[in-house]
């Protein structure tokens, strides 16, 4: 895997280059950002692994001119510094939707044996092999930013929307960051009623982050409807590259696309709307979608289509 440096000196501006067409599984409920959002999707059925991708249509391709052209007369945001986390906080497996749901509403409950504080000094080894020292959360603290980003318990009974941690042991574990796999200490929590931990990172803020979302271009237009926008950068090779289209599950035909410029190249995905009548829930999802560019990326930005963000490799842009 490539990954190439995003954020450099913008090159004059120069022709349009549409490529062609580039080349889940069953057990426990994994915990996701991305879950019961927004959008629209369907009561039943199943939802692709991942979305075709095809030549950008006109309407595409017009859109993707207005927003390099925004981007060029906006100035480009500032990337992300130092060592970015890619992984989510927490790395849960549940087994039942009703532990999920009470995980996201942050409905935690922890028991005597998970202290309430317990500092101290740890170790975490980098992408490049090398290790420094780092400060540690104590257990309740990780579980608390893990959670800041809740939602509620739509769909379970009171009764049963709460998770109970009963023990808290430090270990370590492995995360993705934006220069590679990291391992880092982390707490190691017993839940009530499930029989795999819940492990969640464990260091001070600071030599590991969350990336701070980059805002959508000053002065873009809103994007016309039949428009998807691409999430994230998700891996680079050469010209082949991945994005994370986010949709609603009753959109229809969906298909990823890019279009190249000199010095960037424009990404998402277009759909058509549901079917008149269909059953839909509220659902926001997100699949990928490889797209074939006409030369290697190199160092050109890559900007959604729909809000103009800029997609730095492996950090989430929403």
């Amino acid at each position: 895997m490539v990954i190439a440096p995003l954020l450099l000196t913008l090159a004059a501006c120069g022709e349009v280059r549409t490529p062609g067409t580039g080349g889940s599984t069953d057990g426990p409920v994994k915990a996701r950002s991305t879950d019961s959002v927004r959008g629209s999707g369907p009561a039943t059925g199943e939802q692709p692994t991942t979305l075709p991708s095809a030549p950008a249509p006109k309407a595409f391709a017009d859109r993707a001119t207005v927003v390099a052209e925004t981007f060029r007369t906006s100035g480009r945001p500032v990337a992300p510094a130092g060592l970015v986390l890619i992984s989510p906080w927490a790395d849960v497996a549940f087994e039942t939707e009703a532990q999920k749901v009470a995980w996201l509403a942050g409905k935690v409950e922890f028991g005597p044996g998970v202290p309430d504080d317990q500092a101290g000094v740890s170790q975490m080894t980098l992408p490049d092999g090398s290790e420094r020292p780092v400060d540690l959360l104590g257990p309740r603290e990780s579980v608390a930013r893990a959670l800041e980003d809740g939602g509620d318990c739509s769909g379970v009974a009171v009764e049963r929307c709460r998770l109970t941690l009963t023990e808290a042991t430090l270990t370590t574990t492995r995360v993705k960051t934006n220069l590679g796999e990291a391992t880092v200490p982390a707490w190691s929590f017993a839940v009530d009623g499930m029989a795999r931990p819940i492990v969640v990172v464990a260091t001070e803020p600071g030599p590991l982050d969350k990336p701070t979302s980059l805002q959508p271009l000053t002065g873009l237009a809103p994007a016309p409807p039949g428009f998807s926008p691409a999430d994230s950068l998700d891996a680079v090779s050469g010209a082949t590259i991945t994005v994370r289209v986010g949709h609603g599950a009753c959109d229809r035909d969906l298909t990823g696309h890019a279009v190249e410029f000199d010095d960037l190249v424009v990404v998402g995905a277009t759909h058509l709307p549901p079917n008149p009548g269909a059953m839909c829930t509220d659902q926001y999802l997100s699949t990928p979608s490889t797209l074939q560019l006409a030369q290697p990326l190199g160092d050109r930005v890559v900007l959604d289509v729909v809000s103009g963000g800029t997609l730095i490799f492996g950090v989430p842009h929403r």
